[in-house]
């Protein structure tokens, strides 16, 4: 990933872009030769040629103007282009890191990459390489400017020209490291803010709210620190460059006053000259200034690179390959370790999970019950031992890309910013009465009929407008909808009312066709009347 890439896949966005900076550019230079050639005339009391220099000067201008609108459309739309392919390059990233790999950030980073940092590359990175071709383009038209006026005048440019390139390299390399740490702050802040407003809620019923502030104020001071040591570094290379600039001016004005004199170049090429030697340094001082900060966005890039070698997958040892054929359901657990923080969780953990038959999970909390079932679901790896489904032709195969053979739903699962009907089917294809007669069996038909808009009704955690049983009985109706033959559920139950959760477990649980693994802290006689086998995990581990 680099700019490079995005600049070559949008190329017919970033074409259009470059044609209008190209006309800026030689609206800048005609600009300047004109208005030579009138000042010219005007001394010589030429009227004629004066009015139509002048005319072709307002024509000029008419084009310029008509660019700077067309040129911030062009802009705008090739960045916003390469930024949108940017965003789906590391969705794509996170689509194949896998769970386990994805949780090794908090989300809080993975939205500082999609906003600030892609914000980042935006202004520092697309915005400033308009700048950079411009700057560059106008100093390559005002050489040709000076060729037309008289040769020597390079002489003086290229003098200076060299000390401006040289003078700013002392400054580059701590832009680089400056950017890459204001970047890391700005992390450090979002994840910041991301931590205390997701538990707002107990530092307000604890009185502990001024915790909120003083970690965003600690967090933000030390974002601003770095932002503040980057502009001083970057302000330092303008003051140099502004300063060379200024002498380097003066010396362009004495030497074309002195070919004036010499009658080597009319009074117009003297007062161009001053005109195109700003360009030129001005031109100058920003391209070494924005080539700093354009570099540094090398560094958020990098940032993304790293991604690849921070989320290899985890080979499961000796892992047998995938037999084709429907798999009836049964899983085997061979000797599986897992170990975490330098605790083991499991030791040489076997079990055997025999098709259509239902098993309860139980045991004390934190002895690995939830953990178990992410370990099937392939949302973590054993660090030792190996995970296998048997298939129809009772051959043993790895659980990779088995997605489409297990359901899992637990107590945390995630409604959607969207449509009932999608977060019920995440958009795959299901048949209307499909859909009504699992409803009735989780019961929310009633519910929904009270809905305006039914099942095109959008859905949101945040604003509150479902319960935490009616987020429940969602999961279990995406369950029953996919139909798979394994089902891994975590405590998917835990929040409805009494009464219906029990004929939607006794549902469940009755389902002949279906592998089922059932996490539960409230197993009673009765539920576990419905069970297959109770596996109490305190036993085994």
């Amino acid at each position: 990933m680099n700019i490079r890439t995005y600049l070559i896949r949008c190329k017919k966005e970033n074409l259009i872009w470059l044609f209008w900076i190209f006309i800026n550019s030689l609206c800048v230079f005609l600009n300047g030769m004109l208005s030579a050639r009138a000042i010219t005339t005007l001394v010589n009391f030429n009227l004629r040629e004066f009015i139509i220099y002048s005319t072709a000067i307002l024509l000029v201008n008419i084009l310029w103007v008509v660019q700077i609108y067309q040129g911030s459309k062009a802009n705008e739309k090739a960045i916003q282009a390469m930024c949108n392919e940017i965003r789906k390059d590391i969705s794509l990233k996170l689509e194949e890191a896998g769970i386990e790999n994805y949780e090794k950030k908090s989300k809080s980073t993975y939205l500082s990459w999609m906003t600030n940092d892609i914000g980042t590359i935006s202004d520092l990175g697309f915005e400033t390489l308009e700048l950079m071709l411009m700057q560059s383009l106008n100093i390559l038209f005002a050489i040709i400017a000076f060729l037309s006026f008289h040769f020597s005048l390079l002489f003086t440019i290229t003098v200076f020209l060299i000390t401006m390139i040289k003078l700013p390299k002392i400054f580059t390399s701590r832009l680089d490291k400056n950017a890459l740490i204001f970047s890391e702050k700005n992390e450090e802040l979002v994840q910041a803010v991301d931590d205390v407003l997701s538990g707002y809620r107990n530092l307000k019923n604890n009185n502990k709210i001024s915790f909120m502030t003083a970690k965003i104020i600690n967090f933000a001071n030390r974002y601003s620190v770095a932002k503040i040591n980057y502009a001083k570094t970057l302000g330092g290379l303008m003051a140099v460059q502004n300063g060379t600039s200024f002498i380097s001016q003066i010396a362009i004005l004495i030497h074309a006053g002195c070919l004036y004199f010499l009658k080597l170049i009319p009074l117009g090429g003297v007062s161009s000259s001053q005109y195109f030697s700003s360009i030129i340094f001005a031109g100058l001082t920003g391209l070494t200034a924005n080539y700093a900060e354009f570099k540094s966005v090398n560094k958020i890039f990098e940032k993304f690179e790293n991604i690849d070698s921070e989320w290899c997958e985890v080979e499961v040892n000796n892992s047998l390959p995938i037999e084709s054929g429907k798999l009836n359901g049964s899983i085997i657990l061979d000797n599986i370790s897992l170990e975490r923080s330098n605790s083991s969780i499991f030791s040489n953990l076997s079990l055997k999970f025999c098709a259509n038959r239902k098993y309860a999970m139980i045991g004390k909390s934190g002895i690995g019950k939830s953990t178990l079932l992410k370990i099937i679901n392939q949302e973590l790896h054993p660090t030792k031992g190996n995970v296998y489904f048997i298939s129809n032709n009772s051959e043993k195969c790895s659980l990779s890309n088995l997605k489409e053979s297990i359901s899992y739903i637990s107590s945390d699962d995630h409604i959607f910013n969207e449509s009932l009907i999608f977060n019920l089917t995440l958009g795959k294809s299901v048949q209307k009465s499909d859909i009504d007669s699992v409803l009735e069996r989780v019961y929310l038909k009633d519910w929904i009929d009270t809905l305006p808009q039914g099942l095109d009704t959008i859905l949101s955690e945040t604003k509150l407008d479902i319960s935490s049983g009616q987020k429940q009985r969602i999961m279990l109706a995406r369950l029953f909808l996919e139909d798979k033959p394994i089902w891994l559920i975590d405590e998917g139950t835990s929040a409805i009312d009494e009464q219906i959760r029990k004929e939607i477990e006794r549902d469940i649980l009755e389902d002949r066709g279906k592998t089922v693994l059932f996490v539960t802290h409230h197993l009673n006689d009765e539920l576990a009347s419905l069970f297959d086998e109770c596996i109490d995990l305190n036993d085994l581990v």
